[in-house]
């Protein structure tokens, strides 16, 4: 466990008198960087997580370790009772920790997904996508990263990013080390993560479920979410926007949080 103490952690703003916080998780290869805008602009705390193996980290976890890993991270943080924010692997560790960890210290009142899944309910599937995970982490284990990151963002999942935006990501992305990412590719495969989509689908906790318009995939699940009626589930389309929802319409999200917080909590 002593991975758990090498962590890169960055705090937007601690508001003393806010005890509530909203602590960020980006996607893989994300930084920490992506959502400083986001501080000053939702009227509680915020605080900002690196994923296992990002920037500075070299933890190296899986889904049996993640929800000590976040445990460790939040304490760092002094954080005593948050809403969990992760966009993409983000969203599925912090599904992950809010609707599975066992006695936490953290009081987890909320939690917004960004294009996150929860999850494959299927075996087979569940072994095909382990199968293409590891793939890719052979790829970033041995070939040059800035080579593998433009392949990475080649991916019809990314379609709706400009050239522009994808060569600004791409020379970000590559500052992270290679084998690094590959550790947390199939440590934290969604074919090796248990499913949450019935947890998801009747927990009490106040989900705020964010997806592109133009991403398909997340939106047959925000669909699916949708039709399972769970009144503790918010869901929000934002259009003309694809995965990256936060880089492309910033504010569109910042509107859906604020939204969230006077539904859920009465903030303003």
């Amino acid at each position: 466990m002593t991975a758990l103490l090498t962590y890169s952690r960055n705090i937007l703003r601690t508001d003393t008198q806010l005890m509530l916080q909203i602590v960020f998780l980006p996607g893989f290869l994300g930084s920490a960087h992506e959502f400083l805008t986001f501080a000053d602009k939702i009227p509680v705390g915020a605080q900002i997580l690196s994923l296992p193996g990002s920037g500075c980290s070299d933890a190296e976890v899986d889904f049996s370790s993640i929800n000590d890993w976040m445990e460790e991270q939040l304490i760092g943080l002094k954080v005593k009772e948050c809403i969990l924010y992760g966009y993409s692997m983000g969203g599925r560790i912090a599904a992950h920790y809010a609707l599975t960890a066992e006695r936490p210290k953290i009081a987890v009142k909320g939690l917004i997904l960004e294009s996150a899944g929860f999850g494959i309910a299927d075996k087979q599937t569940r072994k095909e996508r382990y199968r293409a995970d590891c793939a890719w982490a052979e790829k970033f284990a041995t070939e040059p990263m800035k080579d593998v990151v433009t392949e990475w963002y080649n991916q019809p999942v990314f379609a709706d990013l400009t050239d522009e935006e994808k060569e600004r990501l791409i020379v970000m992305r590559s500052r992270n080390i290679g084998i690094r990412m590959a550790k947390t590719m199939t440590g934290l495969s969604t074919g090796k993560m248990p499913y949450l989509g019935e947890a998801i689908r009747k927990t009490s906790l106040p989900i705020l479920y964010l997806y592109g318009e133009n991403d398909a995939k997340y939106g047959e699940l925000a669909a699916g979410l949708q039709k399972a009626g769970n009144p503790a589930m918010s869901i929000a389309g934002i259009p003309e926007c694809g995965h990256n929802i936060h880089m492309k319409k910033p504010e569109a999200v910042i509107t859906e949080i604020n939204k969230y917080l006077n539904k859920n909590f009465g903030i303003q």
